[in-house]
């Protein structure tokens, strides 16, 4: 199986709420291909760090009158998490977006079926954007992995962090 599209890369907090676009091109359209991303880790480990996270957000996000309460209980909003998803877009327009919590996860999109939240039908020839939004990124950093190949090979030989 030769990939369409190989990526990794290493993100950390200042990345939050971005977007990392990945373009490849289709010289002919694709009954279907498929998409594995991979992030971790998925939770913050470090109870110091997450305290003080939440307790500065807490400060931008709640009321003055009401942060004491808050502050008090901060555990309530543990663990913090990473949240990486993705979405697709072929040279028709936009094919779907897997926003989970699932940090593995094996995603297609084929003539017949695809997966949960993507359009099934053939793939058009032409540029295949996928854009990974960073929606929250806690730890210090956060490594990824993206990988796209087309037909009806599986996720036997799925590659993990």
């Amino acid at each position: 199986m030769e990939p369409l599209l190989q990526a990794e890369g290493i993100v950390n907090p200042n990345c939050s709420k971005t977007h990392i676009q990945y373009t490849f091109y289709l010289p002919k359209p694709s009954n279907k291909i498929n998409i594995q991303f991979n992030y971790e880790p998925k939770e913050m480990e470090d109870l110091h760090a997450a305290k003080e996270i939440i307790l500065k957000e807490l400060g931008q996000f709640i009321l003055e009158d009401e942060r004491e309460e808050y502050s008090d209980h901060w555990e309530r909003f543990l663990p913090l998490k990473n949240l990486l998803t993705l979405s697709i877009d072929d040279a028709s327009g936009f094919r779907g977006c897997a926003h989970r919590h699932d940090p593995a996860q094996q995603l297609m999109i084929g003539e017949c079926e695809a997966s949960l939240g993507f359009l099934p039908g053939v793939i058009p020839a032409g540029l295949v954007r996928i854009t990974l939004s960073l929606h929250a990124v806690v730890t210090n950093t956060c490594h990824y992995a993206l990988k796209v190949w087309e037909g009806d090979e599986g996720f036997e030989n799925m590659v993990t962090l």
